[in-house]
């Protein structure tokens, strides 16, 4: 059995990454379905480096239950939509570098 799981985790964009030169970092939340919490995580990370990005913090992690579905947002609820079709998907929430650094 398979469960629903969000993690979240700062994050900055790698060397290869196409933004690399504008973004400072970004928060990364990622939802996966896996049969435990260590297999998701794991997951969760690998598709993070797939993503060109770096982590720099593990934040959080929480299985998803159907009440908090019903009230993600808009872009939440892409992302979980996505998850639910490919197994994995995330959304990253980047800041750009301050134009004097």
């Amino acid at each position: 059995m398979q469960y629903p799981f969000l993690f979240q985790y700062k994050v900055r964009p790698n060397v290869s990454h196409k933004d690399w030169n504008t973004l400072t970092a970004a928060i990364a939340t990622v939802m996966v379905f896996a049969d435990s919490g260590t297999l998701g995580r794991c997951r969760s990370a690998r598709f993070i480096a797939r993503s060109q990005w770096d982590i720099v913090e593990f934040m959080r992690a929480m299985i998803i239950c159907p009440h908090q579905v019903d009230n993600f947002d808009a872009a939440l609820g892409k992302v979980y939509r996505q998850a639910e079709f490919f197994g994995i998907a995330a959304c990253f929430d980047g800041w750009t570098k301050h134009p004097h650094t």
